[in-house]
């Protein structure tokens, strides 16, 4: 168990654009920077006051760049009435041994260090830490905030003032960030407009002016090139990973695949100058189309791409499901209505590109890491290669059902679509109609619980139309429904599987709970509860 905390990034106008983040130079170029600088210890001093009162009745422990910044730190301390010793690694052995007792009991009110207590050591009565030795790195962060959420008694929370200085666009904030709050850099971004509401109880984190409108968060092409060739020079050019890019330098797919500019991961490692072959006539279209498979978590999906690393991409399709999936995959990437062909000529045209080929094996790599899905046939479509409570494009779903067909391609925009020779009607529910919808469209779509959702249905629909009458007179009619839903516009959908009617009313649009066949895992439910359009 941890304590809470409350971090605070400190405005700091230490100007650290040029320090060299980890590589060779960069302790001696932040020493330079922070040891007897005046003004950035006089703002230590100031907002350790302003956000405790008396820093003299605290616990805490201050970490610093070097021997000689932790020393004129120690001296600074002692000179403002805030008891303070300096623990080093040449610190006599049971002077070392004694400085945590004396802090623990008052004696002292702060312990100044450089590089000793990072881990190892057990502080739990530490209630405040200053991290005066700014760091690109969230193992060293980590370590450091780690000694501050130990619980004690009489310890409600620990204080964390990070002096953050200004740096220069490419520093990754956001991995630090990430470390400390557990959230994604998507999450993140919102979090610093819109303030940390996901932080465990009795958390809270402060970015102030200087921290707070830096774009700390975000990715643009050029910082990814210089992440991919600062990391290529410290793991080696050859054999690099996608995934093992992303994971070390806590870069997100989204970051990667972008709808427009230079996209994808073959794309960033030629401009990077990890590849010597000439670029093909398809690598832009092709690098950002793949951004629309970033959403795969079918287990049969991904074992598709996976599939793809077979020598030379000799992948064939064994039979009509195996044609389907292919399908998809053509579908979804090739996006425009006239790009009509069957899923052999796309992986055919694909093989021309072997690059590509390989960026999308290593892409399933990334999908299947991050996916917990079970492969579960849909109930009631168990011929069709869907899987329950998957996320899917609109293409991906007509292709698997054969609607869409490499001969058809008949675009498709409405919300419900009835396969009249299954008897089974889809229903295609958006939660959130704010964006992309007519004023006049305002159906209220929710989760009742794991077993019941409110729908209601389109506007011409009464219990005298054919289409309601579809409704209120099944299951003895023959028909069958389907549901599928996504929060939002731009979204995929999820497979949610067969729906009964519970019970309806009203009329055009007509409402109605559906109980669906299997129960909404918990993390869908809440999802799909929230946007209630009220």
């Amino acid at each position: 168990m941890l304590c809470p905390f409350e971090y605070y990034a400190c405005d700091d106008e230490t100007d650290l654009s040029a320090v060299p983040w980890q590589q060779a130079g960069e302790v001696a170029a932040i020493d330079k920077l922070v040891t007897g600088n005046d003004a950035r210890a006089r703002l230590v001093l100031d907002e350790w006051r302003r956000l405790t009162g008396d820093p003299a009745r605290g616990r805490a422990l201050l970490f610093c760049v070097s021997v000689a910044h932790a020393q004129d730190m120690t001296a600074r301390l002692n000179k403002a009435g805030i008891k303070a010793l300096c623990v080093l690694g040449d610190t006599p052995t049971d002077e070392r041994r004694r400085a945590p007792e004396l802090l623990a009991r008052g004696e002292v009110a702060a312990l100044v260090t450089c590089d000793l207590y990072n881990e190892g050591v057990d502080l739990p009565l530490v209630d405040t830490l200053l991290l005066l030795r700014p760091t690109q790195s969230p193992v060293l962060f980590q370590q450091q905030i780690g000694r501050g959420l130990r619980l004690a008694k009489r310890k409600e929370s620990c204080l964390i003032l990070d002096f953050v200085g200004r740096h220069r666009e490419e520093f990754r904030f956001d991995r630090l960030l990430s470390t400390l709050t557990g959230l994604s850099r998507a999450q993140l971004i919102e979090a610093v407009d819109k303030g940390f509401g996901l932080l465990p109880p009795g958390c809270h984190i402060h970015l102030q002016r200087q921290t707070r409108v830096r774009k700390l968060v975000q990715q643009n092409w050029r910082r990814l090139r210089t992440e991919l060739q600062a990391y290529a020079a410290l793991r080696g050019r050859t054999d690099i990973r996608l995934a093992s890019f992303l994971a070390e330098q806590a870069i997100e797919l989204d970051d990667l695949y972008r709808n427009s500019g230079r996209s994808g991961w073959t794309n960033l490692k030629r401009d990077a100058g990890l590849l010597n072959t000439p670029a093909g006539s398809e690598d832009d279209y092709l690098g950002r189309r793949f951004g629309d498979l970033l959403h795969i978590d079918d287990p049969a999906r991904v074992d598709l791409l996976l599939s793809l690393r077979e020598p030379d991409a000799t992948y064939r399709a064994r039979d009509k499901r195996d044609r389907r999936l292919l399908q998809m995959l053509a579908y979804q990437v090739d996006a425009q209505q006239h790009q009509k062909g069957s899923g052999e000529d796309f992986l055919q045209r694909l093989q021309h590109h072997p690059e590509q080929v390989a960026e999308l094996v290593e892409l399933g790599e990334v999908l299947q890491a991050r996916s917990s899905l079970q492969a579960q046939a849909v109930p009631g479509l168990e011929d069709v290669p869907l899987c329950l409570h998957a996320a899917y494009g609109i293409r991906e779903i007509l292709s698997a059902l054969g609607w869409l067909s490499p001969s058809r391609r008949t675009p498709f925009q409405a919300g419900v679509l009835a396969l009249h020779e299954r008897k089974v009607e889809l229903l295609f529910v958006t939660l959130d109609k704010r964006e992309g919808y007519h004023e006049r469209i305002a159906y209220r779509d929710y989760a009742i619980s794991p077993e019941l959702f409110h729908w209601q249905s389109q506007n011409t629909a009464g219990p005298q139309t054919p289409a309601g009458r579809r409704y209120l007179e099944s299951p003895g009619n023959g028909w069958r429904f389907q549901l599928f839903v996504r929060a939002a516009k731009g979204t995929p959908y999820r497979a949610c599987g067969p729906v009964t009617l519970e019970r309806a009313d009203g009329a055009k649009p007509m409402g109605i709970h559906w109980r669906l066949g299997v129960p909404l895992p918990g993390r869908l439910f809440r999802e799909f509860s929230i946007l209630r359009g009220d």
